[in-house]
């Protein structure tokens, strides 16, 4: 077979011919090129790899020799292939493939830096600072922050929800505000005439009374008049020890059942029971909240070993660098490739530390001290977030049976009908007549000397039944009311489907948010395990001289980014779970739901 030099020898020969035949020579040039290329060999230093797929549809076909672009570092014989699958085999598992994969060292805990010998040469590396968070307390218990605890901390010191919580002394105050049609009403006067033609004294004391039943009012007093009194105001006159007087009036059609002092007080009583509602849902809020802002201050720790271990990965391969910089094994800039990629993971890891010192001052806004001030939780008190619980259809139906019982909305909306429930009897009773019986009486007492009552001052009583009878004739009023209420009642009933309908979705969507959070894991689970193994073989390609720090700084910077996506896979997951939970109104300290399992409030 002729070679390159041969192919070169005749080119320069032929190149002075003439063009006729410098065009037949062509193909046979073309042919010794190839032939040329073809000879030289590429060096197979292992076997290329195979997916998932590939063992199964290849698993049959004979060994061929790798191309360039099929070799992989993932085998390290160039004779080594997989064994072939059984006939109508099962589809491969993660798992499977890690155990039909090469040994590979398992990745051990990277040496800290203080710890590692100093290797002279390359460029002056600067760790980041870590100063504290300035302006609050720090909570650096060696326990860790549970989810219940601050829950807990937002239920007995969170400012807005205190400041809900405040409704039930304003609906008391309404209350007692609507008790003061009930109130004695205690009169009194006093008056003097004097000097004059007719001298006089007079005086007055009295005491009303509505009752708080049946629309009666009870009346009584104390009057007494002594001097001269022309004879058309002779009734101001009373005996020596005065004119004691008493009496009630009683409605008989028109409020008597209800009036607007007892529908008041009604509607203010049902105001008191309408202000837990508010404070129900108000709290569901505040701890979804802060259940949110829990699980992203837990992530973001999680998020911060990554970037360290990320970061000491870097700086062992560092020195394992500068070690055959000195022997003369790789040039230098191998070393300063990889120094450069540590600055910039150490960038990363202060841009993960922020997020902490965030996530760190959010949390402090429901976890407090006792006297109620923002509690900074220090890093000693985080721990890794736990494990996704795969959910069933049964956490369905009883999140959906409890929020179906429990929410406030309900409750609130009843309430609110009962209060146009009132309204409406009260404007209905308002369309009925005036009709009112009052009786009335008086005693004078002692001795006085009135012509009407003879030479001997005798006593004068008098008792008076009387019935007044007032009725508007249109009555517009009162039946606009009665049709106001209507159609508030209709509108209440509406809002009440509405409600069912929107809590039902809401627990639809928290469940269906939860299971998709518990599949999105998995993936990204399985996303991790299989960037961790490509990971650990690139940097062992790298000690066996086989790859480049380029190539291996690839391979970790994939695996990092699949373990952020596990972490956001797990927040979101938790996060739903707070979601729903909140959905069904059973969040809050005493109930922890999934993680009552996991011991997370315990």
């Amino acid at each position: 077979m002729p070679d390159v030099g041969q192919a070169s020898a005749c080119l320069s020969s032929c190149h002075r011919r003439p063009t006729l035949k410098n065009d037949r020579l062509k193909p046979v040039l073309l042919w010794l090129l190839l032939a040329a290329t073809a000879s030289a060999a590429e060096p197979r230093l292992f076997t290329p790899a195979r997916s998932l797929t590939a063992l199964e549809t290849q698993a049959a076909a004979p060994a061929t020799p790798p191309s360039v672009a099929q070799q992989s570092f993932l085998e390290l014989e160039p004779a080594e292939t997989l064994p072939a699958p059984a006939a109508q085999a099962e589809p491969l598992t993660t798992e499977d493939l890690f155990e039909r994969l090469p040994d590979i060292p398992e990745d051990d805990a990277p040496t800290p830096a203080e710890q590692l010998p100093q290797v002279p040469g390359g460029a002056k590396l600067f760790t980041p600072s870590e100063p504290p968070i300035p302006g609050a307390a720090t909570d650096n218990r060696d326990t860790p922050l549970t989810l219940c605890e601050v829950l807990q901390s937002v239920n007995m010191h969170y400012p807005l929800l205190l400041a809900v919580e405040r409704e039930r002394a304003v609906a008391a105050g309404r209350l007692t505000s609507a008790m003061g049609a009930f109130d004695t009403n205690v009169t009194g006067a006093g008056n003097a005439l004097a000097p004059g033609t007719y001298e006089n004294y007079r005086s007055d004391f009295g005491a009303q009374q509505l009752l708080p039943y049946g629309g009666v009012t009870m009346f009584g007093g104390f009057r007494t008049g002594y001097g001269d009194f022309p004879t058309y105001n002779l009734q101001r006159l009373t005996a020596d020890a005065g004119e004691f007087r008493g009496g009630l009036t009683m409605p008989l059609a028109k409020n008597r059942d209800i009036d607007r002092a007892r529908a008041t007080r009604a509607q203010a009583q049902l105001d008191v029971s309408l202000a837990e509602p508010a404070i129900l849902r108000s709290r569901l809020d505040y701890m979804r909240a802060a259940a949110r802002t829990y699980w992203n201050w837990t992530g973001s720790g999680e998020r911060r070993l990554a970037a360290d271990y990320l970061v000491d990965l870097a700086v062992e391969r560092d020195v394992e660098i500068g070690f055959r910089v000195e022997s003369g094994a790789v040039a230098n800039i191998e070393r300063i490739d990889n120094q450069q990629n540590i600055a910039l993971r150490q960038a990363t890891v202060v841009q993960a530390d922020r997020s902490v010192q965030q996530a760190t001052i959010d949390l402090s806004l429901y976890y407090r001290d006792p006297s109620g001030k923002p509690l900074l939780a220090g890093r000693p008190r985080m721990r890794p977030l736990p494990e996704p619980v795969p959910p069933s259809p049964v956490v369905f139906q009883q999140s959906l049976t409890r929020a179906l019982a429990a929410r406030p909305e309900f409750q609130r909306l009843a309430l609110q009908r009962e209060k146009l429930l009132v309204e409406r009897r009260f404007a209905e009773n308002q369309t009925l007549p005036g009709l009112d019986a009052q009786i009335a009486g008086n005693q004078d007492a002692g001795f006085g000397k009135s012509q009407l009552s003879g030479p001997l001052g005798l006593d004068r009583q008098v008792l008076e039944a009387s019935l007044v009878f007032q009725m508007p004739a249109q009555r517009r009023d009162a039946r606009g009311r009665v049709t106001a209420a209507q159609a508030q009642l209709v509108q209440i009933d509406r809002q009440l489907q509405y409600a069912e309908d929107q809590i039902r979705a809401e627990v639809q969507d928290t469940y269906s948010a939860l299971e998709r959070a518990y599949e999105f894991h998995k993936q990204a689970s399985q996303r991790l395990d299989l960037a961790r193994v490509v990971a650990r073989a690139e940097r062992e390609q790298l000690r066996l001289g086989r790859s480049d720090v380029l190539r291996v700084t690839l391979r970790e910077q994939a695996k990092f980014d699949a373990d952020i996506y596990e972490i956001g896979a797990r927040q979101e997951y938790w996060r739903a779970e707070s979601d729903l939970r909140a959905a069904d109104a059973s969040l809050g300290p005493e109930s922890c739901g999934f993680v009552d399992n996991l011991m997370l409030c315990k």
